[in-house]
């Protein structure tokens, strides 16, 4: 059995349609054959096998009955198959892609084609192949060289096609079919033979695989059935008879790409209410956007694996913040002549605004043409105009980068008819902002570069960056805005000592000037781990907020996951009564995930000795209502186990004025990454005294408010799956005690 990282598993699949049947049909008895159809029941007959790193294959509906689902990293399946050089063969299959494959960010020529169905080996065997653009085909070794069929449009995405590949080695000729339609054909010369390769027939991995460190990239992440091979080339009338729907009629495809609840039902570090990915990969969240009586939320993903590639703008609905339902991704790279298009190295971050009954979104798009002319990197813009912002269409770049060293990450707002923008920019002096202003022009209207966004410059602001990401200006009351933005590079980095996060400036906009009220800024969050917010307004006209909470685990303990990344909870942003400091509370709508709560404890002493408040629950709100201001630091202990050898320890000071996430004895993997203690300030003249502490749990996700005005969100991996225990003590000596009402909601996502 071929090995991958992390554990694998052969599933041994059943052999299709019986002999018996396929004579009836006047269908040559396949080579190789199977319909997955038993593969749920676990039936292990020998022939195929399927390689997968979790518990078990996905199982799905299929063309007929099931279907297996490849999950684009780890999984592949494989057979024997024995040809006879001097006749030929028939491959069919049924195929449902979710997304093209994913390779390394590289010109075209340089790509790694992944394969539906292949039996190769450097020069020998045929391949079924397709790119990350879509660009797909047929190719066969032959005597009289390498046969191959290109297909003149892109593959079809989220529907079940029919793929048929016929070799006539008599004849000398190739034919490639989709859906009953020949879409192309090869010739070589009459009584040629087939330069077969001595490897095993496969499934949704190719020939020639490349890895993004141990990740493997270039698998297919698709749903397959009805795959069968034959010894000959098949007549016409042979082909209509090969298995298909009753009747004709092709199921949908969308229930045969969900990715099944098992697949991590094992994973008790995997968020249960937080809104995250199907699976993979996921980055910055952007666009959040009431468009109707929807939310849409747009983030970074890579659909086929837990890894960083050429960038798609992924989708998610939800009409509550709290019950969110996965849609098709709402771009992805694509070409726009045969090596070139603006955007083939990724969709990368920007905003959604809603005008005129129309969706724009506004992204940062990437490719390997010249800086300016190719604008790489540039601002493109999409349009959709559909109801559910499902189907967009792309307008092409609008901004590069004249005035700047780098820029990316758009952030639109409308003041009357004026649309303004600001881009996160690298400038000679640091980071800092680029600001365009929608004007009209003699050929239409016009982005027109503005000298200056703040007052004082940039140079003065910039905290010692080299770039700021992810900018965010909003309105907090008439006289009040904010300035959100996340700087990278310089002083600032993911384990450095200034940690990569979320800073903020509140200020007075006016006449085209921002005019901050201090020039250092603050910290969005008391603790690092929640960063690059996307902003909404309400139906209230409130403002809602969604993160990212960054991994905080190796690349390897990623990959064995799955998955990386989750979204923060919702949030409300509001200006506090000082009128200077943004105050983040959880959002309203979060009461709505709670389920039976347990008993509330009414006036609980807490003393030096840990008390139990929760045990066995993965996902949970914990809310601590203290008496008092504490005089000594209060300690709570979650992901904690009976033994006390893991937990994680979230510490309130209120007399040193500061917060502590100690996740030091979080777990007993070596997974973990560091810093393993992270401080914060609190500033209690504009917090308030420490009164209320709410902490939200859910599976690797840990996130704290005190007093619904101050938040952080840290990633926290226990080993244990019994390590659940919450506790609460008093740190300092013996006599050391509060009081306080203690409740606890268990946490799920709300049915129907």
């Amino acid at each position: 059995m071929a090995k991958t990282a992390g554990k694998r598993i052969a599933w041994v699949l059943c052999l299709g349609l019986a002999t018996a049947t396929a004579m009836a049909q006047r269908l040559p008895t396949p080579r190789a054959e199977v319909d997955f159809d038993r593969l749920a029941q676990g039936v292990l007959p020998a022939g195929w096998s399927i390689t997968t790193q979790f518990a078990a294959p996905d199982v799905v509906p299929g063309v007929i009955g099931g279907a297996w689902r490849s999950d684009g990293f780890s999984s592949y399946a494989q057979t024997a198959l024995a040809l006879d050089a001097r006749s030929g063969f028939t491959l069919s299959l049924w195929v449902a892609l979710e997304s093209y494959p994913s390779d390394l960010e590289v010109p075209v020529k340089q790509l790694s084609p992944s394969s539906f169905a292949q039996q190769a080996a450097g020069d020998a065997g045929f391949d079924l192949h397709i790119d990350a653009f879509g660009r797909w085909g047929f190719r066969v070794a032959t005597s009289a060289g390498v046969l191959r069929v290109a297909a003149p449009a892109r593959f079809p995405l989220r529907r079940w096609v029919h793929l048929v590949a016929s070799v006539d080695a008599g004849d000398g000729v190739v034919n490639l079919y989709q859906d009953n339609a020949l879409v192309g054909s090869a010739k070589g010369r009459p009584g040629l033979s087939l330069q077969l390769a001595l490897v095993p027939f496969r499934l949704a991995v190719p020939a020639v695989e490349v890895r993004i460190l141990d990740f493997h990239v270039n698998r297919l992440n698709a749903a397959f059935d009805l795959v069968a091979v034959y010894g000959e080339p098949l007549t016409e009338s042979q082909m209509a008879q090969l298995p298909a729907p009753p009747q004709g009629k092709v199921p949908d495809a969308g229930p045969s790409l969900v990715v099944p609840e098992s697949r991590f039902a094992g994973d008790f570090q995997r968020p249960r209410v937080h809104a995250l990915p199907p699976a993979n990969w996921t980055n910055e969240p952007h666009g959040l956007l009431r468009f109707g009586d929807a939310w849409h939320l747009f983030y970074q993903r890579t659909p086929n694996g837990p890894f960083k590639t050429l960038m798609h703008w992924g989708h998610m609905t939800s009409r509550d913040l709290v019950t969110w339902a996965h849609l098709p991704d709402a771009r992805w790279p694509e070409l726009q002549t045969p090596d070139f298009g603006f955007d083939m190295k990724g969709i990368w971050s920007g905003h959604a605004i809603a005008d005129d009954g129309k969706a724009f979104a506004f992204y940062t798009s990437v490719n390997h043409g010249d800086r300016l002319a190719a604008s790489n990197p540039g601002i493109a813009m999409a349009v959709s105009e559909d109801p559910q912002l499902r189907d967009w269409r792309k307008l092409g770049p609008i901004i590069n980068t004249v005035g700047v060293k780098d820029f990316r990450d758009p952030f639109l707002w409308k003041e009357g008819n004026t649309w303004h923008m600001i881009i996160g920019a690298a400038l000679e002096s640091g980071g800092g902002l680029q600001y365009l202003v929608l004007r009209p022009g003699e050929k239409g209207a016009v982005w027109q570069p503005q000298q200056r966004f703040t007052e004082p410059g940039f140079r003065l602001l910039d905290p010692g960056s080299v770039l700021w990401e992810m900018p965010v200006f909003e309105r907090l009351s008439e006289q009040v805005s904010v300035l959100v933005i996340n700087p990278i590079g310089g002083k600032f980095s993911k384990y450095g000592e200034q940690a990569t996060r979320a800073l903020y400036w509140t200020g007075e906009w006016s006449g085209g000037i921002f005019k901050p009220f201090f020039r250092t800024p603050k910290y969005l969050d008391l603790v690092p781990g929640h960063l690059a917010p996307t902003v909404g307004r309400a139906a209230d006209g409130s403002l809602r907020a969604i993160g990212i909470i960054d991994e905080r685990r190796s690349p390897r303990a990623q990959e064995r996951a799955g998955w990386a990344h989750t979204l923060s909870l919702a949030r409300t942003w509001r200006l506090l009564p000082d009128q200077r400091t943004l105050g983040q509370a959880p959002a309203p709508e979060l009461t709505a995930l709670r389920d039976t709560p347990l008993p509330t404890r009414t006036g609980m002493a807490i003393g030096t000795e840990p008390t139990r408040v929760a045990s066995g629950l993965h996902a949970y709100e914990l809310q601590v209502d203290l008496a008092a201001a504490p005089m000594a630091p209060i300690a709570i202990d979650v992901m904690a186990s009976d033994d006390g050898r893991e937990f994680t320890r979230l510490l309130f000071d209120p007399v040193m004025g500061s917060v502590t996430a100690d996740r030091s004895r979080s777990t007993l993997s070596a997974d973990g990454e560091g810093p393993q203690v992270q401080d914060g300030a609190y500033d209690s003249t504009a917090f308030g005294p420490m009164r209320t502490l709410r902490v939200f749990v859910d599976g690797s996700s840990v996130e704290v408010f005190v007093n619904d005005v101050a938040a952080y969100a840290v990633r926290s991996y226990p080993s244990l799956a019994g390590s659940t225990q919450a506790r609460l003590s008093v740190l300092g000596t013996a006599a050391a005690s509060a009081t306080a009402t203690v409740r606890v909601w268990p946490l799920r996502r709300p049915s129907g």
